[in-house]
């Protein structure tokens, strides 16, 4: 018989327990330990610094647009290329110009007093010539000659009005169509609160920090730039969470998102460009820049969900038009498989008349547009014709070579010959994995076929050498007493009797160990093919491994083994047969006394799982365990390979027969010198609970 050791379950523990149980404690201390530090702050997952992200980028692109139209309308007005004077000329020529249109408005419509009005309210003088032969002629104005300031002139045309025809300025007939010009002065002093003295306030200032508005501008959009490039890399990520999160937008079919933004950013551009139309004041530069501000912050928010399903890897697969093309493409595929199937219930002498007729009624319609003088057409519908067949001819030709080439293979006894189905269909595929079936079927049946042939070489080995061991002591010992009785005429009668008794109990233990082989291996082969009767009824598990421990306690004693059995308070019911499992128990407790280390503990517990029972044996071995658990429940075979220990290793190859003949399942489990045995058995509610 085969023995080992094990582990201890619950209660007190064995030393290699103890042990691990140690490492275990100092694992589990140094996770709670590394689950108790503080997870390292992630400024990308943080929700407050995304806002801030959001917020710097729409503070940073207005402001940036607002000093970049700043910078562009300098750039117009020659601060940038001229002189402080100068510019200051042509702010205030480009904001004089609305007033001057208003004076030629109020003199085409005859209006003198308005026209008087306007300049009075304003900082400036007007004169309006009229230049003919190199002569300027005054025509009308405010201006008088002690007045000094800024001079501009602007020339003007007066539209064609019943005023303009009648009216008579200076003695001067006005003329529709003609140019005139408005000499203006500009009062520099500024007395007068209008948008000139305004203007002119301003321009020092834009003048002294032209160059630094440009600094800032550049910071603005810099400030910009890396909000956007925070916001896509932190697009996602969240403070205490490993993986990608999807955002608001993310479960949208992204061609719906895109068109939805696209919508909006067309709208909004098409709403600038009809701004554009407007008088381009102050409120109207405010308003585009506004819109602008918003369109950077929606592109930046599309972006953000592109990169989120970058991230997740599901920027192609989330949309509308990818699930279209998957629905249509499985029914395309369900339509195949079901002109496949439908096919496959056909003859092959049906499927190819109708291929047949197909091909005659296709080319009966490329004849009839030949007829018709559509040559072109009809060449077109032959070649592709053509061209089909030629693919199926060089298709079939494929796969007949492939089908031929493994029928050879497995002819020859290349049982590892695999066909590729991968590009087959139809009849082909399912032929060629029928040949894969058959090699795997060959190569599995050579496999178990060697492995029977080995162990019944083995088995035959083992059952000879075990045989004869007791065979030869009986011959030897016979021979013995043959010699004493020849002998015993001219010896002492008391010690030839004495000798003949010695070598008569050999025999006899001889005997007995051959009586016990063959009756193993009887029992063992009844066992395993199942001859024998089983009376499966309801035992009561706890009673049974008493009884056993019983018989063995005195034995177990003897050896200084200390046996520690533990089960459920409450009875616990199996569906066995009793004498069986009493045989299994014997075995295994036979085993126990025999192979385990002196002086060390046993453990016998019975557990519940579910729907069934657990009887575990657990020991320590006395001798190294060299084989696996699977080679020490084969017959014949003992815990080392010398073959030193007693017994003839039929044991656990019996217990696990039996117990698979009662429905139950036995593992055998082994670490080092630890020895496991698993009985797992039906468990019997029914009795339980009449009990």
């Amino acid at each position: 018989m085969k023995q080992g050791t094990d582990k201890a379950g619950s209660g007190e523990k064995t030393d290699v327990e103890e042990i691990h149980m140690g490492w275990n404690s100092e694992e589990a201390e140094e996770d709670t330990h590394k689950s108790r530090r503080k997870k390292p702050y992630k400024i990308a997952g943080a929700l407050a610094a995304k806002g801030i992200a959001y917020f710097l980028l729409v503070v940073s692109c207005f402001v940036g647009l607002c000093g970049g139209c700043t910078i562009i309308v300098m750039q117009q007005v020659g601060i940038y290329t001229s002189s402080e004077s100068e510019a200051l000329k042509t702010v205030l020529y480009d904001v004089v110009r609305s007033t001057v249109f208003r004076v030629q408005s109020e003199l085409s419509d005859g209006n003198l007093e308005g026209a008087e009005a306007i300049c009075q309210e304003h900082n400036i003088e007007l004169e309006l010539i009229k230049e003919e032969d190199g002569t300027e002629e005054f025509v009308w104005g405010t201006w008088k000659e002690n007045f000094t300031g800024l001079e501009m002139e602007m020339s003007i045309y007066f539209r064609d009005t019943v005023a303009v025809r009648n009216i008579a300025l200076n003695g001067h007939a006005l003329k529709p169509y003609e140019e005139y010009i408005f000499r203006i002065h500009v009062d520099t002093a500024f007395p007068k609160e209008d948008n000139l003295k305004r203007a002119a306030q301003w321009v020092p200032f834009f003048y002294q920090a032209r160059f630094q508005l440009i600094g800032i501008t550049a910071g603005c959009l810099l400030v910009c730039l890396g909000c956007i490039i925070f916001l896509m890399c932190s697009a996602g990520h969240q403070a205490g969470c490993q993986e990608i999160v999807p955002g608001m937008l993310t479960n949208v079919h992204l061609d719906i998102l895109t068109i939805v933004f696209a919508g909006v950013f067309v709208f909004i551009t098409h709403l600038i460009n009809e701004l554009g139309y407007q008088d381009r004041n102050l409120w109207y530069i405010l308003l585009v820049i506004t819109l602008l501000t918003f369109l950077v912050f929606w592109v930046v928010l599309f972006l953000t969900d592109i990169a989120i399903r970058l991230k997740k890897g599901r920027m192609l697969r989330h949309t509308l038009m990818f699930e279209i093309l998957c629905w249509l493409g499985r029914g395309i595929r369900f339509l195949g498989k079901g002109l496949l199937l439908l096919s496959s219930h056909i003859s092959s002498a049906a499927a190819v008349t109708g291929i047949c007729l197909g091909i005659c009624a296709y080319e009966f319609l490329v004849l009839i547009m030949v007829s018709n003088r559509e040559g072109e057409a009809a060449l077109f519908l032959w070649a592709a014709e053509k061209l089909v067949l030629m693919t199926i001819a060089l298709y079939i030709t494929f796969s007949n070579k492939q089908l031929l080439q493994a029928g050879e293979a497995l002819a020859e006894g290349c049982e590892d010959y695999v066909v590729d189905t991968s590009k087959m269909v139809g009849g082909f595929k399912r032929h060629g994995e029928n040949l894969n079936s058959i090699s795997k079927g060959i190569s599995k049946a050579v496999a178990e076929r060697m492995k029977s042939e080995h162990l019944k070489t083995e088995l035959i080995t083992n059952v000879s050498h075990d045989l004869k061991t007791p065979l030869t002591s009986i011959i030897n010992y016979a021979d013995l007493i043959c010699e004493e009785a020849a002998r015993g005429a001219g010896e002492d009668e008391s010690a030839v009797h004495s000798k003949t008794a010695e070598y008569a109990e050999v025999l006899l233990r001889q005997s007995r160990r051959l009586k016990k082989l063959l009756d193993d291996l009887v029992e063992a082969s009844k066992a395993t093919t199942g001859n024998l009767e089983v009376n499966l009824e309801s035992c009561q598990v706890g009673v049974l491994l008493s009884q056993a421990v019983g018989e063995y306690e005195k034995r177990m004693e003897e050896r200084g083994l200390r046996l520690i059995v533990r089960q459920p308070q409450e009875p616990v019911n199996i569906i066995a047969d009793g004498r069986h499992l009493w045989r299994v128990f014997d075995n295994l407790l036979n085993n126990i006394c025999k192979y385990a280390q002196a002086n060390s503990r046993v453990y016998l517990s019975v557990e519940t799982k579910d729907e069934a029972v657990m009887i575990i044996f657990r020991n320590m071995s006395k001798y190294p365990l060299e084989l696996s658990a699977e080679e020490l429940q084969e017959r014949f075979v003992r815990g080392d390979k010398s073959r030193h220990m007693e017994g003839n290793g039929l044991g656990l190859s019996i217990a696990g027969s039996l117990i698979e003949l009662q429905n139950g399942k036995m593992d055998i489990v082994t670490d080092g010198d630890l020895f496991k045995v698993i009985l797992q058995l039906g468990r019997d509610y029914s009795s339980e609970s009449t009990g």
